[in-house]
């Protein structure tokens, strides 16, 4: 039953118009993005531990992360990012990732600074080089300015600033390699929340360092003199299912379209194939005496007897639209006529124009009227498979270089590998 109801659904689906389609589809992805909008937000609220206090999880194995927090310090709040260190792993390639770590580590320490030459706000001094499990230790020869965690301690600085040498020692499993460089200590410019958001980053640095082997890392409950709530940032991913819905919505309506177009293409092709056979049927009945309407409708019954009242080829479902009309009481010349501005191909106005005179003026000479259409049909109908021809031949380009491919493929690459090094 469910099957079923299944298929009455996509069928009914099917048989609506593009812009419905495009509709439906805009909705549920509005109400797939509020659902999971309102998901990924009513669980926003950090885990506790045993001991009542807020952790969050850390990343895999030498996988550093920086995560956005929303957090609460009294009536203020603000999103705060802060560094979260990936548990202890094994290194694999030693020598490339100490140089690795010694190219990026001052990019890594300069915490939103804009350079080396102008440091305003703290460092920071990480403890392990983010995707190389690679450990570091700092020195530095003005400990009054900068402390062992990267802050600015140093109540006055001049104008000029005062320049601090790092020394970064690098250590993997007992090796050591060390990196020096010098920044430039420049006065800091502080607001009140900047001072709020630097002491909780300074007390998030702390927690961060404590407890590494631990699955969970403890976020701080007070700084600055403020109590801390934590809770998770908002997650984006929601918003993204909607830009793919409405997406493919519009993506909906403009294949709709491109069938629509290819359907109208194929159309014209099928008449212009079809014309010839019409032409020469209609000749042929003309010859052996028949009225033009008993012509026309001779034909159409003969095609309605091998493919029933619909058969797809616009050209005698136009016909067949015509000889109801003209059943119907509507004037004979008008149906040819309007018969050839429907099909819309030059040769079929022609030929319904054609019909339409020789109704007001008599029917002499519409044999040979016939005949000669029909012998420019046939030209026509020679030239258009000419270009058929043409274009198959184009269309088969593309799987013959993908033979091709193959096949260099196949007599290539046994001749590598036996090739003796």
């Amino acid at each position: 039953m469910a099957g079923k109801r299944l298929k009455r659904i996509c069928a009914a689906a099917r048989d609506r118009p593009v812009y419905i389609k495009a509709g439906i589809a805009a909705v549920v992805s509005v109400l797939c993005c509020a659902g999971l909008y309102m998901w990924d937000n009513s669980h926003a609220a950090l885990e506790k531990n045993e001991a009542g206090q807020t952790v969050i999880e850390r990343g895999g194995t030498g996988e550093d992360t920086t995560r956005e927090l929303h957090v609460q310090a009294g009536e203020t709040e603000e999103d705060v990012e802060i560094r979260i260190s990936g548990r202890t792993y094994t290194e694999e390639e030693l020598d490339q990732a100490f140089e690795r770590a010694k190219t990026d580590l001052q990019e890594y320490i300069l915490n939103g600074n804009k350079s080396p030459d102008e440091v305003r706000t703290a460092l920071s001094l990480i403890t392990e080089v983010p995707d190389t499990g690679i450990r570091v230790s700092w020195e530095m020869d003005r400990y009054d300015v900068i402390d062992l965690q990267g802050n600015i301690i140093a109540e006055e600085l001049t104008e000029e600033g005062t320049v601090v040498q790092l020394k970064a020692i690098l250590t993997y499993e007992g090796r050591q390699q060390v990196c020096e460089f010098g920044v430039r200590v420049l006065p800091q410019i502080l607001g009140e929340e900047e001072e709020l958001i630097r002491s909780i980053r300074e007390e998030a640095g702390k927690a961060d360092g404590e407890n590494r082997s631990e699955k969970y890392m403890i976020l701080p409950d007070r700084a600055g003199g403020r109590e801390l709530k934590w809770t998770k940032g908002p997650e984006p991913r929601a918003f993204g299912l909607l830009v793919l819905g409405i997406g493919g919505a519009c993506m909906l309506i403009v294949s709709d379209r491109q069938k629509e177009k290819e359907k109208e293409k194929q159309n014209i092709r099928q008449m212009q194939i079809d014309y010839p056979q019409i032409i020469n049927k209609f000749n042929l009945y003309i010859r052996a005496g028949m009225t033009v309407r008993k012509a026309w409708f001779r034909i159409v019954q003969d095609h309605q007897m091998r493919n029933g009242d619909k058969s797809g080829r616009k050209a005698y479902d136009e016909m067949a639209a015509a000889m109801y009309q003209i059943r119907g009481g509507l004037p004979e010349g008008e149906c040819y006529e309007s018969f050839g501005h429907r099909c819309g191909e030059p040769a079929y106005r022609r030929f319904g124009m054609l019909l339409s005179q020789n109704l007001r003026k008599g029917s002499g000479g519409l044999a040979e009227l016939l005949e000669r259409e029909a012998s420019e049909a046939f030209e026509d109908r020679k030239k258009l498979a000419k270009k058929l021809g043409e274009e198959a031949g184009t269309k088969l380009m593309i799987p013959l270089f993908m033979m091709l491919v193959i096949v260099l493929i196949i007599v290539t690459v046994p001749a590598f590998f036996s090739i003796q090094i």
